[in-house]
């Protein structure tokens, strides 16, 4: 069955295009065919490189503002999206990355398990209770309440959404999932991990729900270590000149490896306030 991969970007900021073109690149090394990539982005020119093998989902200013719901909420704009991608024709199974990731597995076996009603997002992360930060915020916004049909008490979890996968069967839970972080922000729920804790909600309800990262590297806590590596590579492909067929390989042969997270020194947070 049809594979779709779908990733978000939309912004200024360079980091993020040539982090999704190494995500993309990994996949496409490790995802068996058939497979589709669709982007949803505000700046298909940054997508040039990959002709035919990329499909652009436009993000104009007005499709970005009505995805964003009414209480304007940035992340809507990519589950929004996620929701968009993963239930158009034909029918597929279906895995968003975001940007910050690399396929370091082939995904074989991923794929059947999709297809078998397995479900997925990156990783568990603990019970939304226990955790600090905007969690501890969102916690005392949500706590004991009911949204949807679905209570939010100790035992409700948290997982990292920046993999999801869904079989073609199971599409519809990405619909559900926005539907859910509509119905919080809609009850005045106000906090940048709504759209995050709506998706954990609803595939874990599934009793279906397991962690890619076996497959799928996140690297989200350590950026500045891999995106040095990312914009090496990227190098590297440029002056040899090298066709997309050529840069998958020599990607799949060279993978980036390092830490997935690196805790900031004391100092940093310092320099960073200067």
């Amino acid at each position: 069955m049809l594979t779709r991969l779908c990733l978000v970007s939309f912004g200024d900021r360079d980091e993020w295009y040539a982090e999704a073109h190494l995500a993309i690149l990994t996949a496409l090394g490790r995802i068996p065919p058939p497979c589709e990539v669709v982007v949803a982005t505000d700046r298909p020119e940054r997508y040039r490189w990959f002709g035919d093998r990329v499909r652009i989902e436009l993000l104009t200013p007005e499709r970005i503002e009505e995805w964003s719901g009414p209480q304007r909420f940035v992340w809507r704009v990519v589950l929004k999206a996620i929701a968009e991608i993963a239930c158009q024709t034909p029918a597929a199974n279906f895995l968003y990355l975001d940007v910050d990731t690399l396929v370091r597995r082939p995904l074989d076996d991923l794929l059947d398990l999709l297809q078998s009603g397995t479900v997925f997002l990156d990783k568990k992360e603990s019970a939304l209770s226990r955790r600090g930060g905007d969690h501890r915020d969102l916690w005392k916004q949500v706590r004991g309440r009911s949204f949807l049909g679905f209570p939010i008490d100790e035992r409700t979890e948290m997982w990292n959404s920046g993999v999801v996968g869904l079989g073609a069967a199971n599409v519809h839970l990405a619909e559900k999932s926005l539907a859910l972080c509509d119905a919080m922000t809609a009850a005045g729920v106000r906090n940048r991990l709504v759209e995050q804790l709506a998706q954990s909600i609803v595939l874990r309800s599934t009793g279906q729900l397991r962690e890619a990262a076996p497959w799928i590297d996140h690297y989200w806590g350590n950026k500045g270590g891999y995106d040095a590596a990312v914009h090496a590579q990227l190098a590297t492909i440029l002056v040899r000149a090298m066709s997309i067929e050529d840069t998958i390989e020599y990607v799949r042969e060279n993978p980036i490896r390092g830490p997935l997270r690196v805790k900031p020194r004391w100092w940093q947070r310092y320099w960073r306030r200067s």
